[in-house]
């Protein structure tokens, strides 16, 4: 029998208007995300592209879809590094989305985001 891949929507908001820069950030996340062993990391499209595109689907900015592989055992490392990649930065958020359940980081962490974190990570672990 397979191990099934637990999908995982990743939606950064940098908090900042400037699309460039936000999709630079993206890059810079992917680039780290690449490291630990997802089973895929894809940006999330959004349906049609607008008119005039030369895209086949658009893209949601700051949006991917990663699939985590096997129990769902590389969610706390997923989130650790999502924590520690925001507290580099030290500005925006990004939402962890499992199904229909969410959940917000942020660059401040805090002893409620932090009970809130293992709260979710409790949630989907095996």
């Amino acid at each position: 029998m397979g191990t099934r891949t637990i999908p995982v929507v990743l939606v950064l908001d940098t908090g900042d208007d400037d699309e460039e820069f936000a999709e630079e950030q993206l890059q810079h996340l992917i680039a780290e995300l690449s490291e630990l062993d997802l089973d895929s990391i894809d940006r999330v499209t959004q349906g049609p592209p607008p008119p005039g595109s030369r895209s086949t689907e658009a893209v949601q900015l700051g949006a991917l879809l990663l699939g985590l592989g096997g129990s769902g055992a590389l969610l706390p490392v997923l989130a650790a590094l999502v924590q520690d990649w925001l507290n580099r930065r030290r500005s925006g958020n990004v939402r962890l989305k499992i199904g229909e359940d969410e959940i917000e980081l942020t660059g401040v962490s805090d002893e409620v985001q932090q009970r809130a974190l293992e709260e979710f990570l409790r949630r989907h672990g095996e």
